[in-house]
């Protein structure tokens, strides 16, 4: 399985000119906002692998702008070296009533409908939400028109974060994610799932890829990611929120991991993991690229051993 990195355009640091990263996702706000000219994303990226775009309609949406097809369709017209464009989709919310989960299915499809006559590699976008029967059933429409590949997103309030959804959250939501790896016989990915935690899972399941942003956003905050799951505060600043401080044991763990999984860079380990931004996320970067252990305890070990089971199991019984 595949983790691609999120980033803005012109961000640094680049973890691709220090280590091998098979994709990148960019976003098409952030195209726009960065106004770069020509027609090759990779670059502005100085990154010669697989780049896929995302329509950035929620960093639109978080700017008080709502994205035209239109105008999307215009940017990723004018990028020709985009592996997959994906669609522009109207994420649901947990508390949405059937009605309002229909419209915002019925407008992503519509999307959909508008782009794939231009683009042969734009990716439907398909979000779960706990009404199962509906998303399956469009779910069925995309998949008529053979896509290369699909998109699942709205994963994250569910698996990560599992405050104001239903009870049993994760396993519902990642049991959905099974159903449709066992249903549909073209690649899935996995849209902002992408960490320590959640990689054993997904490669357990047979998902093809997944992608984060985190490894960039944990490092602002003074963060890193931990191999196994879980982050540690190293900056020294006061913790405002999430997190605890790194102790001599997290951070000897995590410069074993670096060094027997090959970092390029873990002779400025002890230098500057609590003094630079930008060591800290090429650090954040390598484990969520290269950690696939399994979590010890917690909720994500029990959730790995159930889907172990599941997938132990004759399909059907497993479904």
């Amino acid at each position: 399985m595949r983790v691609i990195l999120g980033t803005p355009i012109r961000s640094r640091p680049k973890p691709w000119l220090f280590f091998r990263v098979p994709a990148v996702m960019v976003n098409a706000f952030d195209i726009i906002r960065s106004g770069i000219g020509g027609h090759v994303v990779k670059n502005a990226l100085q990154y010669d692998g697989e780049v896929w775009m995302d329509s950035g309609g929620y960093q639109f949406l978080r700017h008080g702008k709502v994205p035209d097809i239109e105008d999307l369709a215009v940017v990723y017209d004018r990028y020709w070296d985009v592996r997959y464009f994906l669609n522009l989709d109207y994420p649901p919310n947990p508390t949405d009533s059937e009605h309002d989960l229909e419209l915002k299915l019925k407008a992503s499809l519509r999307n959909y409908e508008y782009l794939v006559r231009r683009f042969n590699n734009v990716l439907p976008v398909i979000h779960y939400h706990w009404r199962t029967n509906i998303i399956m059933k469009y779910l069925t429409k995309y998949l008529d028109y053979n896509p290369p590949c699909i998109a699942i997103g709205g994963l994250v309030p569910y698996v990560l974060i599992s405050r104001g959804v239903p009870k049993n959250s994760r396993k519902s939501a990642l049991e959905f994610l099974l159903r449709v790896r066992q249903e549909v016989d073209v690649c899935i990915h996995v849209l902002g799932l992408g960490s320590p935690v959640i990689n054993p899972i997904l490669k357990l399941m047979g998902i093809d890829s997944t992608d984060t942003s985190t490894w960039r956003v944990k490092a602002a905050y003074g963060k890193v990611v931990m191999p196994g799951g879980g982050e540690r505060h190293v900056s020294g600043r006061e913790i405002r929120f999430g997190g605890k401080e790194a102790t001599n044991e997290d951070l000897t763990r995590l410069y074993r991991f670096l060094r027997e999984t090959g970092f390029p860079l873990i002779d400025r380990f002890f230098e500057d993991l609590r003094t630079s931004f930008e060591y800290r996320a090429l650090v954040n970067a390598w484990v969520v690229l290269n950690c696939y252990e399994v979590p010890s305890t917690g909720v994500f070990r029990k959730l790995y051993n159930e889907f172990e089971l599941m997938l132990s199991l004759p399909s059907e019984t497993a479904r």
